[in-house]
């Protein structure tokens, strides 16, 4: 079991400049922000360069350059990990390597995307992988791009030494829960599908959020009463400005796609330094900022 892998584990954003450029000096000071509201050691982690930091429209150096900031300015105070997904393998055991070297503490993986996976083709993906680095890895179960790991597939994975966590969803409920009983007791379980409460009671040891990334005292008051099984502040922290910021959302990925978009406008309006994220992507319309500026104000979110 891996004690490190706890709490809310933060999607975060890559900030861009206005030509889309990579505003490096930006995100290193996001990063701090967190830091310094409470995002440290053994109470959350960060995940760069994922899909809340728009892993598919950066290339392979600008992740890398990511990763070597985000340790540097993390400074051993909170676990960073990356995601080194990627439809070529080659290219993913390159920012394995990369993150190990500079000292990532772990790596996201799911399976290749585009062509759909056998179980078989997912199994040796991380064999490879974890044969060519010692790099830490976290399942990523991508079940709604097509493919669902069934137990049988799992079991052998999470035996890999290099496994140490699964980032868990399931499109059936039952089988969600069986996953956090099955591998609970081995890895660490994040919870990927907005079930916080349900997660915890049957062994997850954290869950992922956007949140931190705008409000970071947030997510560590529903992780607090999680920790200590006071169910009823959790379900009433999640009812309040959570449930309202993810009918906000709702509106606004029907604008337009990905994940930069909605996150980077919550940044913006309190005050971080976010920008634009890359095309074909778009800022939301300013309806959307009106109304999302309202629900700050509403449950008095901090502004710097």
């Amino acid at each position: 079991m891996n004690d490190k892998l706890v709490g809310p584990m933060v999607a975060v954003a890559t900030p861009f400049n206005d030509d889309f450029s990579i505003d490096y000096n930006s995100f290193e000071k996001n990063i701090r922000f967190m830091i310094d509201r409470g995002i440290i050691n053994n109470r959350a982690t960060l995940l760069i360069g994922g899909a809340g930091g728009e892993h598919p429209v950066l290339n392979i150096p600008e992740r890398k350059k990511l990763m070597d900031k985000a340790v540097e300015s993390a400074n051993n105070e909170v676990p960073v990990l990356t995601s080194i997904q990627h439809t070529d393998w080659r290219e993913i055991i390159n920012l394995a390597k990369h993150a190990e070297k500079s000292g990532v503490y772990g790596c996201q993986l799911g399976p290749t995307y585009y062509y759909t996976p056998t179980a078989q083709d997912v199994k040796d993906l991380f064999i490879n992988v974890a044969k060519e680095s010692d790099i830490k890895l976290m399942i990523y179960h991508t079940w709604w791009d097509g493919f669902i790991m069934d137990f049988d597939l799992l079991d052998q994975l999470v035996d890999i030494p290099n496994v140490i966590s699964i980032k868990w969803s399931h499109s059936n409920i039952e089988l969600f829960k069986e996953g956090l009983n099955r591998y609970s007791n081995k890895v660490s379980m994040i919870d990927n599908s907005g079930n916080h409460i349900l997660s915890t009671i049957y062994g997850g040891k954290g869950f992922i959020t956007h949140l931190s990334s705008f409000w970071p005292e947030y997510p560590e008051k529903i992780w607090d009463a999680l920790l200590v099984k006071d169910y009823e502040t959790a379900k009433k922290l999640l009812g309040g400005f959570k449930y309202e910021w993810r009918e906000w959302v709702g509106k606004v990925v029907k604008e337009t796609g990905g994940e930069g978009p909605f996150i980077k406008a919550a940044m913006e309006l309190i005050g971080l330094n976010a920008g634009p994220p890359r095309p074909p992507s778009r800022r939301p319309s300013k309806e959307r900022f009106k109304e999302l500026d309202i629900l700050l104000n509403k449950y008095k979110v901090p502004r710097i």
